[in-house]
């Protein structure tokens, strides 16, 4: 995992856009749209993000299948199909017009988190690609949490208020030694934008140089002055 510093103005700019759009709706922050797993987990934020549920989530694998089994958010899906009329531009506009401009595969996360959402420890090794992870804070009172299986060590890095960036990549089922184990808790509002470049599955497809290029041109580009 690696940290992108966001030095470029014209795509901060589109970024606090972004936000400030989202934060701008009267009903952005609806109970309506919120998802989880059960009802009660919405306070359990501190646990599903703990080193005692990533050693359950370990103690499973490879019966979990990738993506978290616990959450507490707003996915930008879920508040489309509540409300498409409020929610369908801004979705296309972040989710698909802006992962084409900046020459991601696909979106793979628009989502807002309520304070005290969170998401619970998983891998995502059904979704094997590289990735570029844009997060805004209100006040930075939140974190992004990686396990490093060689070392048995959890690193948390704590957000900053406004825009960050960092990147990694998730490995296929296969790439054991690649599975990138994560989790996030927002102790104020937070936003998360994911974008996908695609490598055909694993390291050694004939895909990955060309999606690792294709990665690599968006960083130099959100890091140049």
């Amino acid at each position: 995992m690696s940290e992108v510093v966001i030095r470029n103005k014209e795509m901060l700019d589109v970024l606090n856009g972004f936000s400030d759009e989202l934060l701008s709706k009267p009903s952005y922050n609806d109970e309506k749209y919120w998802t989880y797993h059960e009802r009660g987990d919405i306070t359990k934020g501190d646990y599903y993000t703990s080193r005692l549920y990533l050693d359950d989530c370990l103690s499973r694998y490879p019966e979990l299948v990738g993506p978290p089994d616990r959450y507490f958010a707003q996915p930008i899906s879920k508040m489309v199909r509540a409300d498409k009329e409020m929610w369908g531009a801004f979705m296309q506009k972040v989710k698909y017009d802006f992962a084409a401009e900046i020459g991601a595969h696909t979106s793979a996360l628009l989502s807002y988190y309520p304070p005290g959402g969170f998401v619970g420890w998983h891998n995502n090794y059904d979704a094997s690609a590289y990735q570029v992870l844009f997060t805004w804070s209100e006040t930075g009172e939140g974190y992004f949490e990686y396990y490093d299986k060689k070392t048995d060590q959890i690193t948390r890095i704590h957000d900053v208020p406004g825009w960050q960036c960092r990147h990694y990549y998730f490995g296929s089922r296969e790439e054991e030694d690649l599975h990138f184990w994560h989790a996030a808790y927002a102790g104020c509002q937070r936003i998360t934008l994911a974008y996908k470049f695609v490598n055909g599955g694993n390291v050694n497809n004939p895909e990955d140089a060309q999606a690792r290029a294709m990665r690599d041109m968006l960083i130099d580009e959100i890091e140049s002055e």
